[in-house]
């Protein structure tokens, strides 16, 4: 399975992404789950008449998608801020202000909310449900 890796971006008004290891590969969208949508159907086109694409994506894959930490709540709107800051020992005043990019968080900071993320993840694939 190959692992590829998805850069989205964000301007004032729109919201655009690319597939770093396939050249032309590229979407853009009114929010994050539209820009990811319209990804995956410029992936799909390309897989359908691209024999290079085809054959490196034979096996299968996975899409990982990098984004910048005032968009993490974007793609997932459901992790509550001040949970996630109490998790990660992080000023939920401060979180706040990295989330609406009023303030830019340094590489330590950054860290620390993805290790907070990383431990919710972990979480997360602890469970199962019974039905």
């Amino acid at each position: 399975m190959k692992e590829l890796i998805a850069v989205i971006e964000r301007n004032e008004d729109s919201y655009f992404a690319y597939i770093e290891e396939i050249d032309g590969c590229v979407a853009g969208g009114k929010n994050y789950n539209e820009v990811k949508s319209n990804l995956d159907d410029i992936l799909n086109l390309m897989i359908k008449e691209d024999e290079e694409v085809r054959q490196l994506l034979r096996n299968g894959y996975i899409i990982k998608f990098e984004v910048n930490l005032e968009s993490v709540f974007d793609l997932i709107p459901e992790i509550n801020i001040s949970q996630l800051a109490k998790t990660g020992r992080i000023n939920p005043g401060l979180l706040r202000q990295y989330v609406s990019g009023t303030k830019r968080a340094s590489e330590r900071q950054t860290d620390k909310v993805m290790k907070a993320i990383q431990l919710l993840s972990k979480k997360l694939n602890s469970i199962s449900l019974t039905t």
